[in-house]
């Protein structure tokens, strides 16, 4: 299950996130600051749709991952195109 950059958008594999990037990616990543898809590229105008529901997610739960990837796939589903406006 994927969740999203904060910053770009980008979908990441949990999985990958937890066992491919080094700690300071994953705190990087996790605190909003980017992924590698975005480092030293300047941020967008707009945020994402669905960053911004992540971020929303993330407020509601926490540090539960897994949740937070079981959420976003079902807003996926739920939102259809407009979840990459």
């Amino acid at each position: 299950m994927d969740v999203y950059c904060k910053r770009c958008g980008e979908p990441w594999e949990l999985l990958g996130i937890t066992d491919e990037f080094t700690s300071d990616e994953r705190n990087r990543f996790w605190a909003g600051e980017g992924c590698p898809c975005c480092y030293n590229k300047p941020a967008p105008e707009k945020q994402p749709f669905r960053s911004e529901l992540q971020e929303a997610l993330e407020g509601i739960l926490g540090d539960d991952h897994d949740g937070l990837a079981a959420e976003m796939e079902d807003a996926e589903a739920m939102f259809g195109n407009e979840f990459y406006s």
